[in-house]
């Protein structure tokens, strides 16, 4: 099963230390890390952890003043883990979150359209196509509502 924690000085290591050979979508740890800092007024870095095992990172954004729905970005699965149905499940344990803070009644991603990979499970997840991101247009803006 897996679980989301927030980084914090119990865990940044084993995070900071994930594996990644490609960083074509997702940065380096380190750099996820960084931009979650720097986002820091409306963002959280979270390890994904397959039992106590650290697996993946992904940045949970929540921008309630602005009346923005819930989103997250930086989502990986660190090399080792892959192709073992842990993206799909970091995806869902996302979506519990959200769900159970109930502040909102849906997610926003942006997912580049060569990344077929997340596609496939975002769209498990029930998130739909709504428009290219205004910023890049190789980006899709999908939605799905909790």
């Amino acid at each position: 099963m897996v679980t989301l924690k927030e980084v914090d000085i119990y865990n940044f290591n084993d995070i900071v230390n994930l594996q990644r050979e490609s960083v074509q979508y997702v940065g380096s740890p380190e750099y996820v890390l960084a931009q979650a800092y720097i986002y820091r007024s409306d963002s959280a870095a979270f390890g994904i952890y397959s039992g106590d095992i650290p697996v993946g990172l992904v940045i949970i954004r929540d921008r309630p003043e602005k009346g923005y729905p819930y989103s997250f970005t930086e989502l990986f699965i660190a090399d080792g883990f892959q192709r073992k149905g842990l993206g799909l499940e970091a995806v869902e344990a996302i979506m519990q979150k959200f769900r159970a803070d109930g502040l909102r009644d849906s997610v926003e991603i942006q997912v580049n359209e060569t990344n077929v990979f997340a596609l496939k499970i975002y769209r498990k997840c029930g998130f739909r196509e709504i428009r290219r991101a205004d910023r890049n247009p190789d980006f899709i803006v999908m939605r799905a509502e909790l």
